[in-house]
């Protein structure tokens, strides 16, 4: 099993599958928590690659522990010591790397990341 870090999770999500999940219900409903919470589009921008990135490390670990998609399960799985750690290695990453992640991103996406927010 290959082992992945937590910049190179981040990274590979750098993409046009960003966009894809923005126009997600649950997308949806991030973007708006960010626009509604947070002023400086640095801040709704940084909030959405942690929420982004979050959402599917979550899914991911739910299933290499073999635990089912059900709302109790990630309600379990995210009150955990696991998550806590998982979620506190992702914020460290993202905070400390926003620049080169968003350099990832082509001049078109960064554009299209910014109207998200518009």
């Amino acid at each position: 099993m290959k082992s992945t870090t937590c910049l190179q999770y981040c990274v590979n999500g750098m993409s046009d599958r960003i966009f894809s999940f923005a126009k997600s219900k649950d997308g949806k409903a991030l973007l708006h928590f960010c626009k509604k919470n947070f002023t400086s589009r640095e801040v709704q921008i940084r909030e959405l690659l942690i929420a982004y990135n979050s959402y599917f490390m979550v899914q991911a670990a739910m299933q290499l522990k073999g635990m089912p998609k059900t709302p109790m399960s990630v309600i379990k799985f995210m009150t955990s010591e696991e998550f806590t750690r998982l979620n506190d290695e992702l914020v460290k990453t993202v905070e400390g790397n926003l620049t080169m992640l968003l350099s990832c991103l082509s001049s078109k996406q960064k554009r299209k990341l910014d109207e998200l927010f518009q």
